[in-house]
This record gives C-alpha cells, structure tokens and sequence, in this order.
C-alpha cells in the first residue's frame, strides 16, 4: 500500500481562545484552509475543547481532515498540543481540564472566549479563564494517554517554552515536537539533536493569514484521524 502525501497545519486557534482574531470562526478557518489546499488541519485552542462541536458539525462539508485537539498550558510553563482519535474523546478531556483550569484571567475576559453556532454567529461565551491550568505534564500525559490520544511538545522554539529545555527529552513522554515554520531552518540548524524525533512546522495561526500555506506535509498511509495519530505514534507500519 503506498503512502499519501498530505499538506497540514496541526496548530490553529478558534475564536474561543482569548488571544485569537475575532474572524477565527469556523466555517473562515475552513474555508482559507480549504482555499490553501490543506489536506489535514487541527483545531486546538487553549485549554478548551468547546468549539469542537461545531467543527464536527462541518466537516462533512470538506474534503479535509479535521484533527479534534487542544493546546494544554502545564504548570511547569510550557504548552503541549494534544489530539484525539474522535470528537468525542477530545470532549471527554475537554470535561476533565475544565475542572484544572486556574483562575488567572490575564489581560482577558469571558467577551474575549467566543463559542459561535454553524452560522459563525456567536452562541455564547466560555466564563471560565483559559490563560492556563493546574496539571502537571505527567498528569496530562496520563489522561491523553487513556484517551488514545497523542502529545507533541509545542513551539519549542519560543522563549516562552525555556522552562521545557531544563528537561532531557529523552526522559519524558511525547510523540512529537513542533518547531515553528517561521524558525524551522535556523532552529533546526543550532539543535540538530532534534532530528531524532518526529518534527512538526505549524503555524500557530490565532488569525486566518497565518494559516499554512501548501508547504509542509507528512507522508502517511490513510488520510483520515487514525491514519495522522498511527503515524505521529510511529505505529503506521505495525
């Protein structure tokens, strides 16, 4: 059987997350990704599954793969992305983290964490703080991993991810690590350690120029949830 090549962006955030552009609704990121030729895509605001639904809901309109995730903010200081075999796993998490959310609103209120209807009209708004949450990575790590799901280090690149270079990554468990598009040939230059490990260049897009282009793609057999999270796991061939 041979592989598919596949064009994705495995990092964009909806209108729920407090720091993304008001125009970050869900039929204007599927759409632009659509217009980039995306194949594979990933939804992951922070800390919060809630606008999931409604991507599901929409992606019996596309011809793309829809990857349920999130972006989870550890007490150690650095973010992990974090996907799911199916909506309703991802939602399953998503009630779990709910109740590890930290009351740190940051410079953002509930008007700024925007839940939308199909229509892209707002339905409602999340009242609990989404700047972070109260689990340690181990605990995460534990409740993917009883989920099925599957766990890349993200933007390891960033300044804000220093906390995460005071680890070996030899003695913690993920499945992949993300570099930043924008810093892919320099970071990948100065660490050329990282190659040893699955590599990820997302856009981190909070605002629909930033989605992904047509560039970066991964070679895998099934174009479809189980086939990405087989491959990020390393199992494609088993």
């Amino acid at each position: 059987m041979f592989n598919i090549k596949l064009y994705y962006d495995l990092h964009i955030h909806s209108v729920l997350s407090p720091c993304a552009d008001e125009l970050m609704t869900p039929n204007n990121i599927l759409n632009m990704a659509m217009l980039n030729e995306l194949d594979i895509i990933a939804i992951t605001d922070h800390n919060s599954t809630k606008q999931l639904a409604i991507f599901e809901e929409l992606s019996e309109s596309y011809d793309m793969v829809i990857v349920p995730g999130i972006e989870v903010s550890v007490v150690e200081g650095f973010d992990v992305l974090c996907y799911f075999p199916s909506f309703h796993t991802a939602n399953v998490f998503g009630d779990f983290i709910e109740k590890h959310l930290s009351n740190d609103w940051g410079p953002y209120t509930k008007d700024d964490q925007v839940i939308t209807n199909i229509y892209d009209l707002i339905q409602d708004t999340y009242d609990l703080p989404l700047q972070s949450t109260t689990l340690t990575y181990h605990e995460l790590v534990s409740k993917v991993r009883e989920l099925d799901g599957a766990i890349i280090l993200a933007h390891i690149d960033r300044k804000m991810q220093s906390p995460l270079r005071t680890y070996n990554l030899q003695d913690i468990e993920f499945d992949g690590i993300e570099i930043q598009k924008y810093f892919k040939d320099t970071f990948t230059l100065e660490n050329d350690d990282l190659s040893n490990y699955k590599v990820f260049h997302n856009s981190d897009s909070h605002s629909l120029l930033q989605i992904s282009d047509k560039e970066e793609w991964l070679d895998i057999k099934d174009k479809s949830i189980e086939g990405f999270l087989l491959y990020l796991r390393g199992e494609q061939n088993e």
